[in-house]
Parts: structure tokens; C-alpha cells; sequence
């Protein structure tokens, strides 16, 4: 990763056999995890002495165990499954490593334009994964068709946690956070306000079946996880975040009406951006898509019926109906092939004898439907090519949409805006970048500015019909990976300004202000080192 320091060696083959001999029991790893990664997990729970870390991790089982099926995803809002075998969060109470991607610090190139009628967002990054464009899909394995959707080969560091395991497809996203100033602490402390303890992927994680019972997670919203949230969706002082301690229903209307939450659209990369639209999302006691009816998502998914998918691509446009593994790992099918299925246009039912299926023939198990989004669902517009390792993404949509849960722009108003990038990883694996605030047509006020971070201040230029990028100003921010670091966690003791935090009387950028390298490295530190969650 850069600069950060190297990785501790791993243990020789003796010493991993007698910490396994003290296990006593079988070690198991995740499908194509090498040698040297047993080893160095094999030395890290010696080191800790206790058979418990093991069987945190997930890899220590009795022999003869029988390995429990992968559960189906949600059809819901669900966001990205993983079938590699992974930590349970749920039985953890510290931080301690996973994975993370290759590179902990990207620079995010933000420009910002309104005309009369709409916003416009163009961004631009690097990320030479050549294979961003990919999620979810159906393979043909061992004469039946499995599903891969672990993070992609490449995004992650090979030498750190489990990052060596991973065979794909987990597609790229951008989205950004806006706040017209009414989530409590959000401008000081950004994306950082909304993950908590409980939170699905995070240490302590609730368990589902909690999650299902709960009146109302479960009974009301018919989760079974807990997702992002802000802290004046709980009962108590504004800061306070206990994920079962939701107010009322009557409440949380009352504060959607008034404008109490966070907006976040979001590019997807193969879920939306083929079809041309983004998803909009809204922050509140949860994680939500749209919150206004009627509303039709551009993205939606296929099973297998009687083992086969229910849909391909159509053989006059793809040759075969199906794609070829080994050419998508080997980087030959471009994001501006046709890569993704797109109902109404490319995508034909199944036929067995038409489909060219042979071991790793590919069709992707989500689709895009364009021609069916309505309401929110088509609110936010995108455009967005991958070309020799750079991302450019354009977004764009009416500056007044109207729906419950929009945020309603309006020239000469100042907003908070808070970007995060995903790089063929899903859920806390991403990058994410400070609170800025964004003055349409105006100069905000000072935030704060760093030699090493930039400015916080941008201003989205008035223009005259369409954007020409060429003639708006570029900010380039400095996007980092945040760790396991959550609000629980600034707001316990363990934070040294944890006081300040609670008055919502300090900055991030007055209290960060180092190198995002420096930032993104310390959070690993923490990982590493087991620190505390409470």
C-alpha cells in the first residue's frame, strides 16, 4: 500500500502446525487463500493466545463441520453480497483486520455547474482495476451456474487481512452525501455521523434474527440488518445512536417533511449507469431508497429457474448470449462493450440451445431497465465512461424534483456535501472525503483548508444551457479509507475529544488536518492494534 509499512513475516510451516495442533481442531481458510496468508493469521492468533479470535474470524471450525449455504440476498434495497468466508462481526468487540483496498488515498477531481433548470456534477478518478464495471454474476462452474460477488481481483491489498482471496465481481460506485443543514453535526463531522455500532460488515453487527424481531427494523421496515443512519433518528441527546432505540414512526415522518435528512445519490457502475440512471438514497433511521411512491429503480435481478438464468444477452448482439470469465479478468471486455444486460435492448429469456455455455461462460445476474424507471427512480441522470484507468462520471438532475426525501436546490443556498468512492469493493470498504460545503453561485464560509487536504469550500458556477467542463473550475479532493471508525466510537471514551464531539464544538478539519496518507494509515494502525470499540 504505498508508503505504509511492510507486513510482519509470516511464522515458518512448524510453528503454524503447533498453534493449529493448540487449536485443536481444523484451521480452515477461504477458497484461494495462499500459504503465507495461513500463516500470518495462524501467527497473529498465537500471538493473541486465545482460540476465541479464531472462531471470530470464522476460520476455525470442529472437523467434520458442514460448512452452512451462503444465504440469498435481500430483493430488496439490498446493496452487495459476499460469499467468501469472513469475520463474524457479531461476536467481535475491537477492530481488527479484514481487508482494504490497494490503495488507501484517491484524489477525486469535483466540478459543480447549475443553468436555470438543473445541477451538474462531473467527477473524475483513477482506478486501473479493468474490471469496475462487473457485479454479481452468474457463472458457469463445474456443469452448473454459481454466482460470483465477492470484491474484485485487483482492488485489494494482497498482503493485508484477506485481501489475496478474492475472485470478483463487486462493481465501482460514486455517491455523495447533501445536507441542506438540518442533520445535526453532519458539517462538522460528515459520513462519519452515520455508521454505528450495530451496523452490518462493522464489529458488533447485529445479528439478523435481532434485527427481524425489532418493532421497528423488523415489523415496520422488514430489515434484517442495520444500515446507515443519523443520530437524531434515536431518542436521546442529538448524539446519541443506539441502533434499536428508534423514535416513533409519527416522529420520523414529521422530520422527513421537514427535511431532516441526508440525500445520497449514487452511480452504480453496472447496476445503473449502462441504463443511464443513478439511484437516490435517503439517510434517516435507515438507509432508504426512494421515499416517495409511485417509484421504479433502474436496477433489478434475475434467479436461477430449473438451474439455469432466466434471462442472457441476445445472440445478435453478443455472440453466444453469454461473456467469457478469463477475458473479463484479463481486462478485453471494455465498460464501453457491451458488458451489462439492458431490458428492451440486449437481453433475451434464456434458451439453452441458443446459449453458448461451457465452463466460465458469464451472464450477469442484476439487469438495467430503463425504460421503466418512474418517480425518484429517474430523477438523477449519469453518464460515465472508464478509458485508460480513469473514471469519468457525470451527474446530473432538476434543481426541484419535488419528492419526499430529495433535497430542493436552490441558487444562492449553501449545502453540505460530503463524496465517497467504491473501487470493486462494497459496504465500508470505500473511500470517503471530508464535509464540504457547496454554494451554488456563492462563496461559503470558511470551513477549513489544509497544504495537505485543500480547500473545503466549493462553488457550483451559474451557467448558461449545458456544462463545458473544459471552462468550470476543478477541486481535487483528497478521498481516504475510514477504518472501522464509527460514531460510537468517536462518541465513547475511546476518542481523547470525545466532550467536543458531544457539543458538536470541533471540525474534522481542525482536528485532522494531516496528510490524507497519514489519516487513511492511521486508521489501519487501529485495525491493527485491536483497538477498542467502546
Amino acid at each position: 500500500m504505498g508508503d505504509d509499512q511492510p507486513a510482519e513475516p509470516p511464522i515458518d510451516e512448524e510453528q503454524a502446525n503447533e498453534i493449529e495442533e493448540s487449536l485443536d481442531g481444523t484451521f480452515t481458510m477461504p477458497r484461494g487463500s495462499s500459504e503465507t496468508h495461513r500463516r500470518r493469521l495462524l501467527g497473529a492468533i498465537g500471538g493473541l493466545g486465545t482460540v476465541a479470535v479464531a472462531g471470530c474470524l470464522g476460520l476455525f471450525e470442529e472437523p467434520d463441520d458442514d460448512t452452512a449455504d451462503d444465504p440469498e440476498p435481500e430483493n430488496g434495497d439490498e446493496d452487495d453480497e459476499e460469499t467468501t468466508e469472513r469475520p463474524d462481526y457479531t461476536e467481535i468487540d475491537t477492530m481488527m483486520p479484514d481487508w482494504a483496498m490497494k490503495d488507501l488515498v484517491i484524489s477525486l477531481d469535483t466540478q459543480v455547474a447549475y443553468n436555470d433548470e438543473q445541477i451538474f456534477f462531473n467527477f473524475e478518478w483513477d482506478w486501473d482495476v479493468p474490471n469496475g464495471w462487473f457485479h454479481d454474476l452468474f457463472v458457469y462452474e463445474d456443469d452448473e451456474w454459481v454466482r460470483y460477488g465477492e470484491p474484485n481481483p485487483g482492488a485489494a491489498d494482497p498482503d493485508y487481512g484477506v485481501g489475496d482471496i478474492f475472485s470478483g465481481f463487486t462493481e465501482d460506485r460514486l455517491a455523495f452525501f447533501i445536507d441542506d443543514g438540518s442533520v445535526e453535526g453532519f458539517e462538522n463531522f460528515g459520513g462519519w455521523l452515520t455508521i454505528h455500532e450495530g451496523t452490518r460488515t462493522l464489529p458488533g453487527a447485529v445479528e439478523g434474527e435481532e434485527v427481524e424481531e425489532h418493532p421497528h427494523h423488523g415489523d415496520i421496515l422488514e430489515n434484517d440488518d442495520v444500515r446507515k443512519y443519523i443520530p437524531q433518528s434515536r431518542n436521546g441527546e442529538w448524539w446519541e445512536n443506539d441502533w434499536d432505540d428508534v423514535k416513533d414512526q409519527e416522529e420520523l415522518d414529521e422530520m422527513l417533511e421537514n427535511g431532516e435528512f441526508l440525500d445520497m445519490p449514487m452511480f452504480r457502475a453496472h447496476r445503473g449507469g449502462p441504463g443511464g440512471y443513478g439511484t437516490t438514497h435517503c439517510i434517516l433511521d435507515h438507509r432508504h431508497g426512494a421515499m416517495d411512491e409511485p417509484s421504479t429503480r433502474i436496477r433489478n435481478s434475475q434467479d436461477l429457474v430449473d438451474g439455469n438464468p432466466e434471462y442472457m444477452f441476445d445472440p445478435e448482439v453478443v455472440e453466444g448470449g453469454t461473456l467469457d470469465l478469463d477475458e473479463i479478468y484479463e481486462g478485453e471486455v471494455l465498460q464501453t462493450d457491451t458488458h451489462a444486460l439492458i431490458e428492451n435492448e440486449n437481453m433475451v429469456p434464456f434458451d439453452e440451445e441458443e446459449a453458448d455455455i461451457y465452463e466460465g461462460a458469464v451472464i450477469p445476474r442484476r439487469y438495467n431497465r430503463p425504460d421503466a424507471v418512474e418517480g425518484p427512480g429517474a430523477i438523477w441522470q449519469v453518464d460515465a465512461t472508464w478509458e485508460d484507468g480513469t473514471w469519468t462520471v457525470q451527474m446530473w438532475r432538476d434543481l426541484s424534483v419535488g419528492y419526499l426525501g430529495e433535497t430542493e436546490f436552490e441558487p444562492g443556498e449553501v449545502y453540505d456535501f460530503s463524496p465517497a468512492v467504491h473501487g470493486g469493493g462494497a459496504q465500508r470498504w470505500h473511500w470517503v472525503g471530508y464535509p464540504y460545503k457547496l454554494g451554488l453561485g456563492v462563496e461559503p464560509e470558511y470551513q477549513g483548508e489544509s497544504d495537505e487536504l485543500g480547500t473545503s469550500e466549493l462553488v457550483a458556477e451559474e451557467i448558461e444551457g449545458e456544462p463545458d467542463w473544459d471552462d468550470i473550475e476543478t477541486y481535487t479532493l483528497p478521498l481516504m479509507y475510514p477504518g472501522q471508525t464509527d460514531w460510537t466510537w468517536m462518541i465513547s471514551g475511546e476518542h481523547p475529544q470525545v466532550d467536543d464531539i458531544r457539543n458538536n464544538e470541533i471540525n474534522i478539519w481542525e482536528y485532522h488536518d494531516e496528510a490524507p496518507e497519514e489519516f487513511a494509515q492511521r486508521m489501519i494502525d487501529l485495525e491493527e492494534s485491536m483497538a477498542p470499540r467502546k
